[in-house]
């Protein structure tokens, strides 16, 4: 397998199957990082007593989904990518009054994903609580995507993910 062109023609996919209100730049700082691909959705609503008595103030969530190429991800590549993935989170989850809450994805591209990678990655949680503040949560989610062997895998969090990426693996 050509690496190189796996990952790009993943990328592609990746970017081509997403829902169109994703608003997509390549090859972006973030915290440090270039990603290959960056991806962000943001949805302004009225808040709502039970969902039915305008309140007069609006609340807002994000989504971020972050692309990087890791040929070679062994447990310890995997928690450099974790370190990674919270100081992502910390820098683009700017909470408000008016922030409900926001989702930070970090997707990694690799070759195949071992067991002990597999094993690590389903015990990896995070993210913050600002409810204390009445500004809502964030949370991580990661993803290793095998191209070798067409499979994503995720921690906890990124059930939703997996789902994401399975019709464009």
């Amino acid at each position: 397998m050509d690496f190189s062109a796996e990952f790009v023609a993943f990328r592609d996919r990746l970017l081509e199957g997403q829902d169109k209100a994703f608003v997509s730049r390549q090859n972006v700082q973030v915290a440090g990082r270039m990603a290959a691909l960056l991806s962000s959705f943001g949805v302004d609503s009225e808040r709502k007593f039970l969902g039915l008595m305008p309140l007069g103030n609006s609340s807002h969530a994000h989504e971020y989904r972050l692309l990087f190429a890791a040929p070679e991800l062994d447990e310890q590549a995997l928690e450099d990518w974790w370190v990674y993935a919270c100081e992502a989170e910390r820098e683009l989850v700017k909470p408000d009054a008016s922030h409900e809450f926001s989702i930070v994805s970090l997707i990694l591209a690799t070759g195949t994903v071992d067991k002990a990678v597999q094993k690590k990655l389903k015990k990896l949680t995070g993210g913050r609580d600002f409810s204390s503040m009445g500004r809502g949560w964030s949370s991580v989610r990661i993803a290793a995507v095998g191209l070798d062997e067409h499979k994503a895998y995720t921690n906890r969090m990124g059930d939703a993910l997996k789902n994401i990426l399975k019709p464009i693996l």
